[in-house]
């Protein structure tokens, strides 16, 4: 299946006023911008922040953090340019780390950290926020400390470069998705379903690559990869389509993407309905896609039970996979059902799945993200970051690793935990960007 995606641009509505910018297609003629909503189709927008500078300017919170910063287990807070930012997803490169949040006065914003500043800054256009988008943040990836990738409703990609100094404003290029049989055939909210374990919406919108010439997408149950169809120019193409769904209240997902080069590649879903899921997993390799796991809900309120030549995650909870990470060409690690750690490794000619469920003594609530350092496993969920070792899988502990200061909760959600090693994390959340430098 291929997506003929239109190469042009439009005009940019920014809250009530109406700005027409210039910008440059893929074959560098410039052409003048068409609306957002005017349908599928790419949109370039050439340094857009030096054109948006007559825009109101939110005004950032400066007043200083009160009390103590750091908590015994080496978790620091950092300042947000704003305090209503909820941070959504980080991806750290190098001596940077890239954030997407959202705001109830400034929608959706990306935010660049800098260990050399030890601070954050805004490097968005907003167009994110133009009419018709920015309902939600999507997943945030990047392959180095120059670009960026992100996802916003409905159904966009947004690809930022840093300029070439003096330049300081970065580029932003954004792409639809859809025009296929998959996505765009139901409302934008098929890119945020709502997931009953953890009481709220989650994005099925993102993006993520083995490298900065081989990137992937996904929106609601597509995958799309970005490549030339008969020596054109690159666009997304779906290269993926689960629609197999076997009921009206059924919805297949693609939430997270993991691997370690182009012909390994895994992508983690779930088989939903109002109250029941099966964890999905596809594998893409030399030979093409296949559905390495899948399963079978007879109704809205069943169990997942096996589906014919489908490998069955179960485990203590059922539910959406919602973070994968690869550890080797045939092997990821995942949570499923907000609760089990999962591991699932090729072996022979098949699967095998084991499963370690993080005890409620340890976290009373689902747990929201995972992510595997060289040394430790990390999971993060409401106001709590969860530490644990490979000797898990052997009947090892789960220990919490506090972010308390001063005998203080933090009585907010943690939506991701991520990391570039044991000593260089990051946990962030509802007004918080939590930063462990320490073992």
């Amino acid at each position: 299946m291929r997506l003929m995606s239109l190469m042009y641009c439009g005009a940019l509505a920014l809250g009530a006023a109406m700005s027409v910018f210039a910008c440059a297609a893929s074959g560098g003629e410039r052409l003048e911008l068409p609306s957002p909503d005017s349908g599928d189709g790419v949109t370039v927008i050439e340094d857009a922040g030096a054109a948006l500078s007559d825009a109101p300017a939110s005004e950032p919170d400066s007043s200083p953090i009160d009390g103590p910063t750091c908590s015994d287990a080496g978790w620091c807070r950092t300042e947000l340019p704003d305090v209503d930012l909820v941070l959504k997803d980080i991806w750290p490169v190098g001596a940077h780390a890239f954030a997407v949040a959202d705001s109830p006065t400034l929608g959706v914003k990306v935010l660049e950290w800098s260990d050399t500043s030890s601070s954050w800054q805004y490097i968005d256009d907003s167009s994110q926020n133009s009419i018709g988008v920015g309902k939600y943040a999507g997943r945030l990836w990047a392959p180095n400390e120059n670009e960026v990738y992100y996802g916003v409703a409905p159904g966009y990609i947004y690809h930022g470069t840093r300029p070439v100094p003096p330049a300081t404003t970065w580029g932003w290029i954004r792409h639809r998705l859809g025009g296929n049989s998959g996505a765009g055939n139901v409302d934008p909210q098929a890119g945020y379903p709502s997931y009953w374990k953890i009481g709220a919406n989650y994005p099925a919108l993102g993006v993520w690559g083995t490298s900065a010439s081989d990137v992937y997408a996904w929106f609601s149950n597509t995958i799309y990869h970005w490549t030339s169809v008969d020596g054109g120019a690159p666009e997304w193409v779906p290269e993926y389509v689960a629609d197999d769904a076997s009921a009206a209240t059924e919805r297949m997902f693609f939430l997270a993407a993991a691997g370690t080069g182009p012909d390994g590649i895994w992508f983690a879903g779930a088989r939903s309905r109002p109250s029941a899921a099966c964890a999905v997993i596809v594998r893409k390799t030399s030979a093409g896609y296949e559905r390495i796991a899948d399963g079978a809900l007879t109704n809205d309120f069943a169990r997942c039970g096996p589906r014919a030549g489908s490998l069955l995650i179960s485990g203590g909870e059922e539910g959406w996979l919602t973070d994968i990470q690869a550890t080797s060409a045939d092997r990821i690690l995942g949570l499923k059902g907000g609760r089990d750690l999962v591991r699932i490794s090729a072996a022979g000619d098949g699967y095998e799945v084991r499963v370690s469920p993080v005890p409620l003594r340890v976290s009373p609530r689902p747990l929201s993200s995972f992510w595997r350092a060289p040394d430790s496993m990390w999971l993060a969920g409401w106001g709590i970051v969860v530490r644990a070792t490979e000797s898990v899988w052997d009947g090892g502990a789960y220990e919490v690793s506090t972010i308390s200061m001063a005998g203080a909760p933090l009585a907010r959600p943690l939506y991701q935990v991520r990391g570039t090693s044991d000593t260089k994390l990051w946990a962030i959340g509802e007004r918080n960007a939590l930063h462990k430098t320490t073992p």
